[in-house]
């Protein structure tokens, strides 16, 4: 019965994508997760952000978000610093070592999202985009 339930689908799917995604960085030597080269991603696409805004981004709670990015600065991916605005606010962004990491991964990346969506026609990627979109849209922020 679970295996008819579309949710079990979706994680079950959502996992496989992660692991050969993960598997696929570990034959590279590439020292990070996937879920650290999202949050990599969403610095580089919004330089000087805050991990609240990554954490809204990637759906991923608070002390999850604050964990990845103690890891990515400790790798020196990414650089804190104190908000020109608001001194008790703290600004995400990448460092040279991170951004040339990103250049890097880019096309590992592509190549993995590319695998996963291979057999797949453009009609049935834009249904799984439109029915994704509103699953997500039924169920709120």
């Amino acid at each position: 019965m679970i295996n008819n339930n579309i949710y079990f689908q979706i994680e079950l799917t959502a996992r496989k994508i992660r692991r050969y995604g993960q598997n696929v960085l570990n034959s590279h030597g590439i020292d990070i997760t996937i879920e650290q080269w999202l949050v990599l991603n969403v610095i580089n696409e919004n330089e000087y952000t805050n991990q609240i805004y990554v954490g809204e981004k990637l759906v991923k709670d608070k002390p999850t978000i604050s964990r990845m990015v103690n890891h990515l600065e400790k790798k020196e991916l990414i650089v804190k610093t104190t908000s020109a605005i608001d001194s008790r606010k703290v600004e995400l962004s990448l460092s040279k070592k991170g951004k040339d990491l990103i250049t890097n991964l880019y096309p590992i990346i592509e190549n993995i999202r590319l695998t996963g969506l291979s057999k797949l026609s453009k009609n049935e990627n834009e249904s799984i985009e439109t029915i994704l979109k509103k699953i997500r849209e039924n169920l709120g922020d």
